[in-house]
């Protein structure tokens, strides 16, 4: 089969939420977005997080795939603005971290800064209780033991969609149970623990 007419087709089937077509369009572009994705940020699990994102892009924009003559230049496009605004926010996330990490440096080992860890360690913990028995799972799988969403949907036997789904709905829950529940230092402290 002519691939132009296939991935028409796949890109058809996607459009209309058929999964499997979805997949066979991830798996055949997958290594080219996350080549670009290492090669911009000369690291593993940034650049896996980045084609999951773009990809879940795609699979949340599909009903435009119907229109999209060259998807392979259209994926280029979704992929570089993506790549672009996530190392811009990383940029200024770490500058806005700096001075905080900065400061940290030098207030290390005060009790006032082992208190401050203290509570923003409780909670942080406090808010992540708070999730589902399966967000804390995925949570703490990706945040503590490192997992990949590849990984942890391997062994979840879960699509790797929806334990970004389960990250992105976690990550919200803390957040705001951290914007309620702490002091401005103790936020930021918090804050910092999720990275």
């Amino acid at each position: 089969m002519d691939k132009t007419f296939r991935e028409k087709e796949w890109l058809r089937q996607v459009a209309e939420g058929d999964e499997s077509a979805f997949k066979a369009l991830f798996d055949a572009y997958w290594d080219h977005i996350y080549t670009v994705a290492y090669c911009l940020t000369k690291s593993v699990l940034p650049a896996e997080d980045m084609v999951q994102e773009i990809f879940l892009k795609i699979w949340l924009g599909r009903e435009q795939l119907k229109a999209i003559e060259q998807f392979e230049n259209y994926l280029f496009i979704v992929a570089r603005n993506h790549i672009y605004t996530a190392l811009k926010k990383e940029h200024l996330e770490h500058r806005l971290r700096q001075p905080v990490l900065d400061w940290l440096e030098g207030q290390r080992d005060t009790p006032e800064q082992q208190l401050l860890f203290k509570e923003s360690h409780q909670l942080v913990q406090q808010a992540i209780s708070r999730l589902t028995p399966q967000q804390q799972l995925i949570y703490r799988m990706t945040r503590e033991q490192g997992l990949s969403h590849d990984q942890v949907a391997a062994r979840l036997n879960i699509s790797a969609n929806t334990v970004r789904n389960h990250i992105v709905n976690s990550l919200k829950i803390i957040r705001e149970y951290l914007r309620d529940h702490a002091s401005p230092i103790v936020l930021i402290l918090a804050l910092l623990q999720m990275l």
